[in-house]
């Protein structure tokens, strides 16, 4: 119950600071909507190959906007953990009793929050650009896998914070995030993939978690033989992004 009550408590913190500083949250709210707009207005004669079978691509689209989004609510976590890192504040944070797990699953708890809110705004765009929301259960799912994505970025991004200790650190933060969407199946479906990109697309876990939201988008159903391996991929990164964030923990005096 101390570990919840803390990571609450931080967690509404963390969420307190989207309006006291809102030019940390802003890039992570707007950027989504760029991505989304930007890639499916220049790339939109993509849509065209046969790989599409005639679906809209912005619909294509929709779901790599939403874990790009989800990606940002993460790195933003890691970034207000920089500042409290720089400014003394995990410090004391540090000298209290509060359990150590907490201060991770505080801003990973807040990072899922501000997740919810980019995932919304970004099915709201599609709405306006004429793409309905699939039915309930495959929109839920896409929540989910938002939801589990803004945990793994935020881990991520904790853990470079935990080591570095200053907000310098936050290009690092935001690349690796920018890289592993934008070398999966970003623009293109895998079959249309080839050389380098596409062996490195196969290998990366985005891949196929993207696979598995789009499937739920596109097709407004639920297909487990699409699923299964986005869940894997989630479960696999939030496994060794939660350790990378988790260890740097152990150099701190034990509660």
């Amino acid at each position: 119950m101390r570990v919840l009550s803390v990571t609450l408590g931080l967690a509404g913190r963390n969420l307190l600071l989207v309006r006291r500083v809102p030019s940390v949250f802003i890039p992570s709210f707007v950027m989504p909507l760029f991505i989304l707009v930007a890639t499916a207005g220049a790339f939109h004669g993509i849509g065209a190959l046969p790989q599409f079978a005639g679906q809209s691509y912005l619909a294509f689209t929709i779901p790599m906007a939403l874990m790009m989004g989800a990606g940002f609510a993460g790195i933003n976590s890691g970034m207000t953990l920089a500042r409290d890192l720089e400014g003394g504040f995990f410090d004391r944070l540090q000298s209290s009793p509060a359990p150590r797990m907490a201060l991770v699953l505080g801003p990973m708890l807040a990072a899922q929050a501000r997740s919810l809110v980019t995932t919304t705004v970004v099915f709201l765009a599609g709405m306006v650009g004429g793409v309905l929301p699939p039915g309930v259960a495959p929109t839920l799912l896409i929540y989910v896998f938002a939801l589990l994505f803004a945990a793994g970025a935020s881990f991520w991004a904790i853990g470079v914070a935990l080591r570095t200790r200053t907000i310098q650190a936050a290009p690092i933060m935001q690349l690796v995030v920018f890289l592993s969407v934008f070398m999966s199946v970003a623009y293109v479906p895998r079959d249309a993939l080839h050389g380098w990109l596409g062996a490195i697309a196969m290998w990366n876990p985005v891949t196929y978690i993207l696979d598995a939201a789009r499937s739920a988008e596109l097709t407004g159903t639920l297909i487990w033989s699409e699923t299964w391996p986005g869940l894997v991929g989630l479960a696999g990164l939030l496994a060794v992004l939660g350790a990378f964030a988790l260890l740097p923990l152990r150099h701190l005096d034990s509660r």
